[in-house]
């Protein structure tokens, strides 16, 4: 009996390992004493409340896996035969589609946010860092990876595997300023570039290549200043000493494109062409250009893939970092090869559950699960197994989504656990006004906005409202969360909401045809008559006073006191007609089974993601009378 209960403690710790602990695949973990590292997560965490959540996370995952090897075990040969005709049909077919005809480059600025801290204190750049809170770091730079310190890890375990660590403060602010600066050099070589997050990016540099080819010598020309640089490339070279001999740096001066008359200028304006460096005309030179202007401009570094579609670029970025790059050739039979031997966890999309899933069935690289594509149309639904199926053949998209084809954007924090309701509405204004201004800049506006929340018990729950115009400012976008994020305060009193994360998310953006549609309609609409502008003006007053009411009411005892105050003032000064009615509409909107928007101008759309129970969506239209 002892002993059962030994393996299966033993089990239960290496689900939560798989979960928790190192995950040397990560650049700059390469090489470490992983079980050393695993053995301190699991003494700082063991008990807590981060730990009982992994564990029941754990824990619906091996019930998926039984469940999965149930089916597994009922699956005849015949069966097994018939699938892997069917799935070798549709790999001849993929086959004969595949491109390789596409240059695609994904760029991954190294540890950009720690990086960006060490550049602007360089006390900080011998030192092992990270930068986050305690509750959650974001990134860290690679002196403290060596520690097993990374990203989407609690600060308090970080402390534990590196005791002299240091913690700075997220600032977002500062690396938007520098990710602009990175995007403006991206845009040079592909107008269409498709940023991911701010130290992210995927190019199509296809069309760049075939120009570049009739570009004379000066213009792929590039010279250094004379600040020192910070770049220190994979063979441990000075980034300037390697592209010339001097060891000399900082911005470039591109060139225009009259080259006798900057050959007059050369001397006037101090530049030597000793003092410069030239680029090819390949991909690998494009990169390398790309890579060397961001770290003159910037003294950041990156790393870079080159590759036929985005899948294998972004594997190739991850190759040789931290300041590298890499370049599958675009031939089948090197895409194949690159892919033989490489782990699944490396592969984008596939994370800790799916890893586990398939490590259940024996599948642990890309080549394994090419073997197994036959069993795996049988135990997967058909998005997963053709999914499956490409990443094992190393097929991906090389269409790069404009920003008119964005499905949403959003921003969140993680902070140390936030309990009352006015310091809680206070972020969601702040999180509404990041939202806002990124929003605005790409010039894009949606119909549904998405709070999410993350509980003091690591339960995340998400709360959507879909309204009838879509949103695009501060105010519009705050108007909707905070009735999400009250009906959420409301569904727990009279206890606090605790929470360690908020996140706002905006999606459903409107596309150009929707755009110019909606124009005529209002501007049809407005012409139909006047007591139109009269309903939005009442209704613009209305916001306003609900937002003055909410935002700057001083606060006299705890908050659900005064909310329940309110509705028994409410109550008695209502005709007794009119009570019935509005009793009936406050039951809907503190009802947070409902989801109920207190807005008379939304659709709202409640989604609670709970652990034993599945998503449930409820929408409630309210109409003004």
């Amino acid at each position: 009996m002892d002993n059962m209960k030994k393996v299966a403690n033993s089990s239960c710790n290496d689900g939560v390992l798989l979960r928790m602990g190192l995950n040397d695949n990560k650049a700059g973990m390469e090489g470490l004493d992983k079980e050393k590292i695993n053995k301190i997560i699991m003494e700082a965490t063991k008990g807590s409340k981060f730990y009982v959540n992994e564990l029941k996370k754990d824990q619906q995952v091996n019930q998926r896996i039984e469940k999965m090897m149930q089916l597994k075990e009922k699956i005849t040969a015949q069966q097994l035969l018939k699938a892997q005709l069917q799935v070798d049909k549709l790999v001849m077919e993929l086959e004969q589609n595949r491109n390789l005809s596409s240059t695609i480059v994904h760029i991954d600025m190294d540890a950009f946010y720690a990086a960006v801290e060490m550049r602007d204190n360089p006390e900080l750049k011998e030192k092992p860092i990270a930068v986050g809170s305690m509750s959650m770091l974001s990134t860290s730079n690679y002196h403290a990876r060596r520690f097993g310190v990374r990203a989407a890890m609690p600060g308090f375990i970080a402390k534990r595997l590196c005791p002299h660590l240091t913690i700075v403060p997220l600032n977002f602010e500062k690396y938007s300023k520098v990710s602009k600066e990175v995007r403006e050099i991206l845009a040079e070589y592909d107008p269409n570039f498709m940023p991911m997050g701010l130290d992210e990016a995927y190019l199509n540099i296809t069309e760049h290549l075939e120009e570049r080819l009739n570009w004379p010598e000066e213009r792929r020309r590039f010279f250094f200043n004379t600040e020192s640089t910070t770049g220190i490339d994979k063979d441990g070279m000075n980034m300037s000493a390697k592209f010339n001999k001097a060891e000399v740096s900082s911005s470039p001066v591109l060139f225009e494109d009259d080259t006798s008359l900057m050959d007059d200028n050369l001397e006037q304006r101090g530049l030597s062409v000793e003092n410069s460096v030239v680029f090819g005309t390949s991909a690998e030179e494009v990169v390398k250009e790309i890579r060397f202007r961001i770290e003159q401009k910037t003294q950041l570094t990156a790393s870079a893939g080159i590759a036929p579609n985005t899948m294998l670029a972004k594997m190739c970025s991850d190759r040789n970092k931290p300041n590298g790059q890499y370049r599958i050739s675009p031939e089948r039979l090197a895409v194949l090869d690159f892919l033989k031997d490489l782990p699944i966890r490396k592969v984008p999309g596939i994370g800790k559950v799916t890893e586990k899933m398939l490590k259940a069935l024996g599948i642990v690289t890309c080549s394994e699960l090419y073997h197994q594509r036959a069993l795996l149309s049988l135990l997967f639904s058909e998005v997963s197994w053709r999914n499956f199926l490409d990443i094992s053949l190393g097929l991906g998209s090389t269409h790069l989504e404009k920003d008119g084809e964005r499905k949403s954007m959003s921003t969140e924090r993680t902070f140390s656990e936030i309990n009352t309701a006015e310091d809680q509405y206070s972020l969601c204004r702040e999180l509404c006004r990041d939202l806002a201004q990124e929003l605005q800049r790409e010039g894009l506006k949606g119909k549904t906005v998405t709070l999410k929340l993350k509980n003091v018990n690591f339960e995340v729950k998400t709360r959507a409202s879909t309204v009838l115009s879509s949103v695009a400012t501060e105010e519009e976008i705050f108007t909707v969360a905070k009735d999400l994020l009250g009906t959420e305060i409301d569904s727990v009193a009279p206890h606090p909401l605790r929470i360690r994360l908020m996140g706002v998310r905006v999606s459903g953006f409107l596309t150009e045809e929707e755009k110019k549609y909606q124009q005529k309609s209002i501007t049809s609409f407005l012409k139909s008559g006047k007591e139109v502008g009269s309903l939005m003006l009442q209704t613009q007053k209305s916001n306003q006073e609900y937002f003055t009411k909410n935002s700057q009411a001083p606060h006299r005892g705890s908050f659900f006191d005064q909310k329940r105050a309110a509705r028994q003032l409410n109550r008695e000064n209502i005709s007794p007609n009119k009570s019935t009615r509005d009793l009936s509409k406050r039951q809907q909107c503190t009802n947070p089974s409902q989801g109920a928007k207190r807005s008379g101008l939304t659709a709202s759309q409640s989604v609670s993601k709970k652990a034993k129970s599945s998503n449930s969506k409820h929408t409630i239209k309210m109409f003004f009378k």
